[in-house]
């Protein structure tokens, strides 16, 4: 009985070595299959001559047996030198702005309702180049948006610049529906606003012409349908509140479909009921169709000149035309100027580390000192892109859909960018200045020199050491006193031979 028992359990140990050698280079197999062999088959008659083979010591044999492919997978790639870029890779440079990248795409791909959905999916106007928009200045009084109507009209009828002409007016409002309040921004519009954009509804309908006695009609953005009723198809004929006055939903827009320079959550006609009160804080604008063939630059040109002196509005009064490209200029330039706030507030705060980063760095060559800077450059510019859009996808999460804090989401994003960028900063100097110099690797070896001043101010505290055998970062006890500071040093060719990783050795 012992006897077909332990034939069996050889036999099947032997198929589990006899898999596992595949993974072996075939001129270590032979030789590699014969120790395992040969210790199994020892092992195994131990067993049945000491009475001990049983359930648990054949388990315990062939657990032995399946970790020949841990040891055959260590011959077929050199454990040595795999330890080693286990340990060192991580180190590297290219690791770091990998790392960085990744966790950019990972929060873009994760996060399709904020900044993610501008950039992966850009909204397409038709013949955006011809498409401007009329609003009022800084420097302007206040218009009531019918008047701006009216005037628009007119542009249409009398200058030949003007191929198309639709108004709308936004202003803040408060909505509520099945998932509770949520603040939005709502726009009146005129009917064909929407075929203006070359936008078609999602759901139901936009407006018409006979809708001007629809008082109660309004057209979901995609963001707010979906917040308030989860997508659901069946949404059409609805009601919800829109500043205490119940309205009912007529059509749905695709999710691609972005209002010029706002964010939009609803829509209804002019003569939509409303407070009285909130007139005041509506904001009124216009969006102008050019006429094909016409050069865009110089029309916008004559154009603020028409609008602001014969287009049959009060002095007082001052418009500014832009086009959608000088809308994303003044994002930009927006973003240019907290980026460059949060810059100036890193310094003040971190005066000591920047001066250090600027003495500290490569002067040997002019390619390292090149390389250097190229590396701290692209970390920060991938920081940068990572920091905005955490804060936009934390905001657009946090105050929008769970606070329902419309009026503070700009001023949130600010904040939270520029916290968010002053730490990824402060950590891109400190991990920029435990660097190596020369390769750009992050300094691991560490010699301690002892916790304090020696009689004679002997150096003390601790040196990283590049392991490629570049130079030497010197950390003193007491960081900038006027006997240590932090300092780096080159190290010449000679120690490269001593601090080289060992090359790789014969498997085993």
């Amino acid at each position: 009985m012992n006897a077909r028992r332990l034939k069996k359990l050889l036999r099947g140990c032997n198929v589990v070595l006899h898999v596992a050698s595949w993974l072996v280079p075939h001129r270590q197999r032979v030789e590699w299959l014969r120790e395992w062999q040969g210790e199994i088959w020892h092992w195994a008659h131990f067993l049945v001559e000491s009475d001990r083979l049983n359930a648990r010591t054949e388990q315990e044999l062939l657990g032995h047996c399946w970790g020949s492919f841990v040891d055959a997978l260590w011959h077929r790639f050199n454990r040595v030198v795999v330890l080693d870029f286990a340990h060192s890779y991580p180190l590297t440079p290219r690791f770091c702005l990998l790392a960085i990248l990744l966790a950019v795409f990972a929060l873009l791909a994760a996060s399709p309702v904020s900044l993610s959905s501008w950039i992966l999916s850009p909204t397409a106007y038709v013949d955006s180049s011809h498409l401007l928009t009329v609003s009022l200045s800084a420097k302007s009084h206040w218009l009531r948006p019918e008047l701006l109507r009216e005037a628009a009209g007119r542009w249409a009828r009398n200058n030949s610049l003007v191929a198309k002409a639709e108004t709308y007016a936004w202003r803040p409002s408060v909505v509520r529906g099945p998932a509770g309040r949520e603040s939005v921004l709502f726009a009146r519009v005129t009917p064909g606003i929407f075929e203006l954009l070359g936008s078609h509804p999602l759901l139901g309908r936009t407006f018409e012409s006979t809708d001007a006695s629809c008082t109660d009609c309004v057209v979901l953005s995609n963001t707010v349908w979906k917040s308030q009723f989860h997508g659901n198809s069946q949404v059409i004929g609805r009601s919800l509140s829109l500043d205490s006055h119940q309205v009912k939903i007529v059509g749905v827009l695709p999710a691609q479909f972005r209002f010029p320079g706002l964010d939009i959550g609803l829509y209804g006609p002019f003569g939509t009921v409303s407070d009285p009160s909130l007139l005041s804080f509506e904001w009124p604008g216009a969006l102008v169709r050019l006429p094909a063939g016409v050069e865009s630059t110089e029309a916008k040109r004559q154009l603020v000149a028409y609008v602001n002196h014969t287009g049959g509005l009060s002095s007082n009064i001052v418009l500014e035309v832009l086009s959608l490209r000088d809308i994303q200029y003044q994002f930009f330039e927006s973003c240019a100027d907290v980026t460059a706030l949060a810059l100036l507030l890193l310094i003040l705060l971190n005066r000591q580390t920047v001066v250090l980063l600027l003495t500290t760095g490569p002067r040997r060559t002019v390619g390292e000192s090149c390389r250097w800077w190229l590396f701290f450059a692209v970390k920060n510019s991938l920081l940068l892109l990572l920091v905005l859009a955490a804060s936009v996808d934390l905001v657009q999460t946090v105050v929008l859909r769970y606070l329902n804090a419309q009026e503070y989401a700009s001023g949130s994003v600010i904040w939270l960018f520029l916290v968010g960028l002053t730490v990824a900063l402060t950590w891109s100097i400190r991990d920029q200045l435990s660097r190596c110099r020369t390769c750009l690797s992050r300094l691991r070896t560490q010699v301690d020199l002892g916790n304090s001043v020696g009689t004679f101010c002997e150096p003390s505290g601790v040196e990283l050491v590049c392991n490629g055998g570049h130079g030497i970062l010197h950390l003193p006890v007491m960081q900038f006193s006027c006997v240590d500071s932090e300092r780096g040093t080159d190290l010449d060719e000679s120690w490269r031979a001593v601090s080289e990783p060992q090359a790789s050795v014969a498997a085993y």
